[in-house]
């Protein structure tokens, strides 16, 4: 009979560290990847200056933010910023100004303490779908705005805030365009009834009817 060699343990003992190893990259792999969607998803803004981001906005004022408000969900959903306004430097704002953002921070959504003072830079921008679609200010963390209210010479000497409330004008706007659309429904309606009316006449008092009398 032929002796039967002994085993290498050496080599298995060798082995156990190397799979050890493999394995805990292997792990280090996955975590990393349920890890980097949301790194990939952070909000990442290259600096701007004061004089290109008041070159790119729709309005600029000075504000202190009085309310904070959850608006809509999925796609439509967002955070309405209440600022009450003490001097516009560029385009309309009214005293009490609602200013749209993205409601999560890593989406650069802009989140203020209350109280705290802000020099904001906004453009126009539709907010909501449908009905409930406005026509509103919005702002990010990537826009320019300036967090200690302090107002740069390049902005000037500005103006007064329009008295009122933005939110205000934006259900005057929305009621006007409701009204609008249900007065061309009924304008609609009433010439089907009138169309009605009249091929309803002309079949009972035809040609034939005529002709009897």
């Amino acid at each position: 009979m032929h002796a039967v060699p002994p085993a290498d343990t050496d080599g298995v003992h060798r082995a156990v560290p190397r799979t050890a190893a493999l394995l805990a990259a292997l792990v280090l792999a996955l975590l990393g990847g349920w890890v980097s969607p949301a790194k990939a998803f952070a909000c990442e803004c290259a600096g701007i200056s004061t004089t290109r981001a008041l070159r790119q906005a729709d309005a600029v004022f000075r504000g202190t933010l009085v309310g904070r408000s959850d608006v809509g969900r999925g796609d439509d959903a967002r955070t309405d910023l209440r600022f009450r306004v003490d001097r516009v430097y560029k385009g309309t704002a009214y005293r009490e100004q609602v200013v749209a953002t993205t409601r999560d921070k890593q989406d650069c959504g802009l989140q203020p303490r209350m109280d705290s003072t802000w020099v904001v830079f906004a453009v126009e921008g539709v907010q909501g779908s449908g009905d409930e679609a406005v026509l509103r200010l919005v702002t990010t963390v990537c826009s320019g705005n300036l967090p200690n209210g302090a107002s740069p010479a390049v902005l000037g000497a500005g103006q007064p805030p329009v008295e009122g409330r933005s939110d205000r004008e934006e259900a005057a706007v929305t009621t006007d365009r409701v009204l609008t659309r249900w007065v061309g429904g009924v304008g609609v309606a009433a010439l089907v009834v009138v169309v009605l009316g009249g091929v309803g006449l002309a079949l009972v008092w035809g040609p034939g009817r005529l002709r009897r009398g």
